[in-house]
């Protein structure tokens, strides 16, 4: 397939299992999946290159040209990590094992940078696609390609297991597809396969985390003891969550965003804050929290988040999948930072203290309208139609809950991704470093011997989405 339009997949192996599927049905559609590796070979059906080499000479050479202004934007994340190195060592291994220092991230971020315009140009992708785009290499990836006039896209895990999002160009804060269009432009016609979908969400509890499922009802009584009357859930993200550690407006900790909510329920009579803690959270800090909290609620940490979800009256969230889940489930949300569900009729904000004692008022009160049924039924059909990018892979779900992808059968993202590739006009040259380009060209493009178990699970499973 050497004439065949490359498409380049630019991550470390980890997120191989989600960007499979989609390599997957490019390859199918005569597209070239080249994966850029960051940390070595590994289980991958089509070619693969290893730059590390051609990057490490460049970083070595100390050599840096890019502006100050530049390499200050493109290692914003690694600056925090290297002055907080506990906190991510275990999460970020290419920044803590690569990277290394904040002195060597300036020059790293310089490589990439003049790397990926050597690549564009040793390549010309119809598309390039990296992780998240917040954090080196990634950060340096994303800046490139827009300089270069380079179709580019960013994705995370989706909300529901088995799909990612798929964001063009930087990560977006809203659910505008691929296409343009936002799920305001649902047709009315199809809102009754969201309320399918819905009652079958509940019904699998189609959660990413696997924990006790109890009796909400006794899960209530519990949390709220004798003379409670009103149970506000808060569900914590871990402190390395990059969208915490550089999109956050306001809450960078799940200390000062509990601090704000007990402020919020304080003028709501026999008001408990119950807050549980992140499954993959390897340092909880429960006691910390538990002392913000004082006699105002609790902390727990393994009960099932839809029974919390349905035991509560309101859901406080920053921006996490807990938000998603609540919608599903009918609640009203606040919303302490953006996410890509806030909506003024999805969600309840929280700009002040005053603003949100109002909103948790009118929940108690039974004044709240949100979520509107009627927008939260487009919303749905929107993610499963035109937003959310389904697959398969392995992760911390149990896959039963998989099933849930059988309501993307008209699910359009795929098509969309493929006509925006065949668009794509080439990138524009802009300043490749001839020395650059030729220790790019020096780095050897492997090829596969074998078909590996998840790429074939994953075509099975394309093939039944088709």
């Amino acid at each position: 397939m050497a004439d065949s339009p490359s498409v380049l997949f630019v991550c470390e192996s980890y997120y191989l299992r989600f960007y499979a599927p989609l390599a997957d049905r490019l390859h199918r559609s005569g597209f070239r999946p080249i994966w850029i590796t960051l940390d070595g070979p590994s289980a991958w059906p089509y070619e693969m290159l290893d730059l590390s080499p051609a990057i490490d000479d460049l970083a070595a050479s100390q050599n840096a040209v890019g502006s100050q202004e530049l390499l200050d934007r493109l290692t914003l994340f690694e600056r925090i990590v290297f002055d907080r190195p506990d906190t991510f060592k275990n999460n970020y291994s290419y920044t803590i094992k690569n990277v290394r220092t904040a002195e060597r991230a300036r020059l790293l971020a310089d490589a990439w940078y003049r790397a990926t315009l050597a690549l564009l140009d040793r390549f010309k992708p119809s598309g390039v696609f990296f992780w998240n785009g917040r954090y080196l290499p990634y950060s340096a990836l994303s800046a490139a390609c827009q300089a270069a006039g380079q179709l580019f896209f960013t994705s995370e895990i989706g909300w529901l297991p088995g799909t990612i999002f798929l964001d063009r160009g930087p990560l977006s804060t809203n659910t505008t597809d691929l296409a343009g269009r936002t799920f305001e432009s649902v047709a009315e016609t199809e809102l009754p396969r969201a309320v399918d979908f819905l009652q079958e969400y509940v019904t699998l509890r189609a959660t990413m985390v696997s924990q006790t499922i109890a009796a909400a009802p006794a899960v209530r009584q519990r949390l709220l003891g004798g003379d409670g009357k009103f149970l506000l859930l808060y569900g914590c993200q871990v402190d390395w969550d990059t969208n915490v550690v550089i999109g956050a407006r306001r809450f960078h900790s799940n200390e000062s965003a509990v601090q704000f909510l007990t402020e919020c329920v304080s003028a709501v009579p026999g008001a408990r804050v119950v807050v549980k803690t992140h499954p993959l959270d390897s340092d909880k800090k429960e006691e910390r929290l538990r002392n913000v909290l004082g006699d105002r609620g609790t902390v727990v940490s393994d009960i099932h988040p839809h029974t919390l979800i349905e035991a509560a009256d309101c859901v406080a969230i920053r921006n996490s999948t807990l938000g998603f889940e609540a919608l599903c489930y009918g609640k009203p949300v606040m919303a302490l930072e953006d996410a890509k569900y806030t909506h003024p009729r999805l969600t309840l904000g929280a700009d002040s203290i005053a603003s949100g004692q109002l909103n948790v008022s009118s929940v108690f009160t039974r004044e709240c309208r949100v979520p509107d049924p009627g927008t939260l039924r487009q919303f749905i059909v929107h993610l499963l139609d035109r937003y959310l990018v389904p697959g398969s892979y392995d992760y911390h779900f149990d896959r039963t809950t998989l099933g849930i992808l059988s309501h993307f059968e008209k699910n359009q993202s795929h098509r969309d991704l493929e006509a925006l590739l065949n668009q794509a006009a080439p990138s524009t040259r802009v300043g490749s470093d001839p020395a650059v380009e030729r220790a790019i060209a020096g780095c050897e493009l492997r090829r596969a011997t074998r078909s590996s178990s998840w790429s074939r699970r994953a075509r099975r499973i394309l093939d039944r989405l088709s």
